[in-house]
């Protein structure tokens, strides 16, 4: 039973949408009382196998000092642990990382701080991980509108190394007035890149707005194919729906990922 209360637990935390583990946490809790334990560390996994933005810190498996509960923010030279009650970076402390950095540092944090402000429209953060003769990058974009109905997440992991550059992109979006509808979009990319601060935020420029117009074309095919299949031809006011126009009115999200 232990193994499956875990499991189950560990799946239910893992399928919480964009902004919403907090209230994923809070549920399991008064289901499951005196099984706090379980929950936290169900989290703890999710956090780091996701990655996640923590009042500006990045935190991810990628950054998570090694026999310590802590994470590293290598741009600011900080400690800091997760305070999986409130979902916010605790606990923070300076601290001189062992990683050499590479000369072009400097120049890269800057560039993505601008490119956060060109192309990020909400809340955005970054991390930027010097790992022997590897470099690091992660970004995390949040939109977290529940007001209205929709959260959503990008989640890029870029990693340079010896002329090549590799991209895992995951963008995750939850729209739910009167409804449930979720979007997963995964992306693997790959190049070659000269090391240097600008060409690596240009080819991260690049590779999103393609991807952008990707997830676009997607919510066109929703309406064109989908959604249209979805509903029966008459509904009970046994008017029929012109669907290319009608759905165009549910935006399902796409202002997450409008300008990223």
């Amino acid at each position: 039973m232990s193994v499956q209360l875990d499991s189950l637990v560990s799946s239910l935390v893992d399928s919480a949408p964009p902004g919403e583990l907090n209230g994923v946490q809070k549920d399991l809790a008064a289901i499951l009382p005196g099984q706090e334990r379980l929950i936290n560390s169900s989290i703890e996994s999710f956090i780091e196998s996701k990655g996640g933005l923590f009042g500006g810190y990045v935190a991810s498996s990628l950054n998570k000092l090694s026999g310590s509960t802590k994470f590293v923010d290598y741009v600011h030279k900080k400690l800091f642990n997760i305070d999986l009650k409130n979902q916010q970076a605790i606990d923070i402390e300076s601290y001189e990382p062992e990683e050499t950095y590479p000369s072009y540092y400097d120049e890269l944090v800057e560039l993505l701080k601008q490119y956060g402000k060109d192309h990020y429209p909400s809340t955005y953060g970054f991390t930027v991980i010097p790992k022997n003769d590897e470099v690091v990058v992660i970004i995390v974009g949040q939109k977290l509108n529940t007001e209205n109905y929709y959260t959503g997440q990008w989640n890029s992991v870029y990693r340079i190394k010896n002329g090549t550059i590799t991209g895992d992109v995951a963008v995750d979006i939850h729209y739910y007035e009167d409804g449930n509808v979720r979007l997963n979009f995964n992306e693997t990319l790959k190049d070659s890149v000269t090391a240097g601060g600008r060409n690596i935020v240009n080819f991260i420029n690049n590779s999103e707005n393609q991807l952008t117009l990707k997830i676009v074309d997607s919510f066109n095919d929703l309406n064109v194919k989908y959604f249209k299949n979805l509903r029966r031809l008459l509904p009970i006011t046994r008017a029929k729906i012109n669907w290319g126009n009608a759905i165009g009115n549910y935006r399902l999200g796409s202002d997450v990922v409008n300008q990223k």
